[in-house]
């Protein structure tokens, strides 16, 4: 009797962890495919864009990633977002965007990451880079939700500064 109640429960801790994993899929179109790219990320002591992923979705360009805040820098809010600088094979710049992450305030404990996607309208040619920069500023204080695109002013991947 007994090893039939421990074999019900192990079975139910499989079904309740099944279903906790199969929610935190990410579920993608037909059309979708990961796209190989070479991932630049400019240095930063304390915070770091990493996990870059790049996918065309139709005709979108699919950019997604985490920012990551170091165990060392904990102890004060961090607002700001993501510059993201396009090159084609041959160095030359191609387009640049900035993107929100969500939560807006990089946590302090736990993971420390926020995450970030945005969707461009077009088409990455074949050996392309992807630069990324953390970016600490006011400039994306106007708007308040992840994944809202915009063009900074300065943005520090398109400059090749760490911010």
């Amino acid at each position: 009797m007994r090893s039939k109640a421990a074999c019900v429960c192990v079975l139910a801790r499989f079904v309740i962890f099944s279903v906790l994993v199969s929610g935190c899929t990410e579920v993608r179109t037909a059309n979708s495919k990961n796209i190989a790219i070479i991932h630049e990320n400019l240095p930063l002591k304390n915070i770091q864009v990493v996990n870059v992923d790049c996918r065309q979705d139709g005709g979108e360009l699919v950019i997604s990633g985490r920012v990551r805040r170091s165990c060392n820098f904990c102890y004060e809010d961090v607002e700001g977002h993501v510059d993201i600088a396009l090159f084609d094979s041959q160095g030359r710049l191609i387009g640049t965007t900035s993107t929100l992450y969500n939560p807006r305030s990089i946590p302090k404990t736990g993971s420390r990451c926020s995450r970030f996607s945005t969707r461009l309208a077009m088409t990455l040619p074949e050996g392309a880079t992807i630069r990324t920069a953390y970016h600490r500023t006011d400039e994306s204080a106007g708007s308040d939700h992840a994944g809202s695109t915009f063009q900074c002013r300065s943005n520090m991947a398109a400059q090749g500064k760490p911010t």
